[in-house]
């Protein structure tokens, strides 16, 4: 029998219904997977201990990160345990703020102390242990759980020292070496010069826990207020033991030098190119240069040569560039501008002259740490001859070398000339000592090579 309209329109909603129906059995079948997936997903936290903790002294500060990614993180406890001793060091709990990914914070980063002594634990080992529970519903509701157990050895015993070799004698603007012997491994370790610090290197053709520190003094120091080897064991002890060494103090020479309008309007274009802050008149920018930016150069200069790698390249004398000698280290130089004293500076290597576009070598054998432009040296290289000895190489028309390359004895630098703050064509050479610049006429010496430094290391 035929249905009549009005029966044929009451049949359409009736489809629409069952398909509304239909449709919403599936966004809840959905979002029920999407919820079990979120909520019984077994996923491990994970967690990461920063830093050395292996050995621990009076107390160690460390820091513990820890994440989730699905449904965030619940709960974190670290405990200490020796024996039958177990010590809660952090507990935290994080409030549900949902259901689904992210119930709680998807990260955390939580710092605690390891103590030994004040929480009543014995010298030896101890173990360290952290649970992180996330908001899955695994596990019976419970989470997924993971926990870290890190052994640790309670050390509050500094470590042993004992000098070996140290100078007699220290010039100023020289150098010299420190010997010394630690009954354990160390962390920080090196000489302590009045408020410079020159890191130690392992000596191991000397027997093992040997070590041996380059040091070098300022030119213009006054006394040796503190001379002591200095350091801190694993667990984070530390000893000192003082040595020592007579002082004996540098006589300065003096020099004069004539700022001219003619050497000012040839160098300050280039300076602008790389400084193009400049100022003033063309004696001001100079001044400016002389000192703010030469102060600027010494402070980047020491930075690179404050770190040097274990193993010593170089061996035997350094060689002089064939030049004559047109100023000496630790000169200091009165600037002179239209007759008047203008500034006083004081010169930290040996200027060389030769001939123009004069190949330089490589005094010896040692790593490219730096090669490029820089203030009042023009184009630079530094090398790194190990065990925190270095080399620089001023004023170049051109760099031949590339930062990373191992270069020997005589191996080819660049070309000589007049970059930076150079009135002619000349190379300026320095010898610096972990940041340190000393006198490099030693260097170039044989026997003084020999008997202050290599007999040492």
């Amino acid at each position: 029998m035929e249905l009549d309209p009005i029966d044929k329109k009451r049949e359409i909603p009736s489809n629409k219904a069952a398909g509304v129906v239909l449709a919403g059995l599936v966004v809840l079948v959905v979002a029920l997977a999407g919820f079990s997936w979120f909520a019984f997903e077994g996923e491990l936290p994970q967690v990461r201990l920063a830093g050395e903790i292996s050995r621990v002294g009076q107390a160690k500060q460390v820091s513990l990160q820890a994440s989730d990614a699905r449904s965030g993180l619940r709960s974190l406890k670290v405990s200490l345990l020796q024996g039958e001793k177990s010590v809660a060091l952090l507990e935290k709990s994080f409030p549900r703020q949902g259901y689904l990914s992210g119930a709680g914070p998807l990260a955390v980063e939580e710092a605690f102390e390891v103590a030994g002594k004040s929480l009543g634990f014995k010298e030896g080992e101890a173990t360290l242990v952290v649970a992180v529970r996330d908001y899955s519903f695994s596990g019976w509701f419970h989470g997924n759980e993971i926990i870290l157990r890190q052994p640790v050895v309670f050390d509050s015993r500094p470590p042993a020292l004992s000098i070996s070799d140290s100078p007699q004698y220290l010039d100023a603007g020289s150098a010299g070496v420190v010997v010394y012997r630690a009954n354990e491994p160390l962390d920080r370790h090196g000489v302590v010069i009045n408020d410079l610090f020159f890191p130690g290197f392992p000596q191991p053709q000397k027997g093992e826990g040997v070590y041996a520190a380059c040091i070098g003094l300022p030119f213009d120091t006054e006394e040796l207020a503190k001379a002591m080897v200095t350091a801190t064991d694993l667990a984070g002890n530390e000893n000192k033991a003082p040595f020592s060494s007579r002082l004996r103090k540098r006589k300065i020479s003096t020099d004069q030098i004539a700022v001219s309008d003619g050497f000012l309007s040839a160098k300050l274009p280039e300076f602008l190119v790389h400084y193009p802050d400049l100022a003033g008149s063309p004696i001001e920018q100079y001044l400016r240069i002389n000192n703010e930016i030469r102060r600027e150069n010494n402070a980047r200069i020491s930075e690179i040569c404050a770190k040097s790698q274990p193993e010593r390249l170089w061996d035997g004398r350094f060689d002089r560039w064939p030049g004559s000698t047109r100023a000496r280290y630790a000169d200091r130089r009165t600037y002179l501008y239209e007759g008047k004293a203008v500034d006083e500076q004081v010169h930290l290597g040996m200027d060389l002259a030769s001939l123009q576009h004069a190949p330089v070598q490589a005094a010896n054998r040692g790593q490219v740490v730096f090669a490029d432009y820089l203030g009042i040296y023009g184009n630079m290289v530094i090398l790194d001859h190990g065990q925190g000895i270095f080399s620089l190489y001023s004023h170049l028309s051109q760099i031949e070398a590339s930062v990373g390359d191992l270069v020997e004895k005589g191996g080819r630098l660049g070309l000589s000339g007049m970059s930076g703050m150079a009135g002619g064509d000349h190379l300026h050479f320095s010898i610096l000592v972990n940041g340190v610049f000393v006198d490099p006429i030693a260097w170039w010496d044989e026997s003084w090579v020999r008997l202050h430094m290599l007999n040492y290391l």
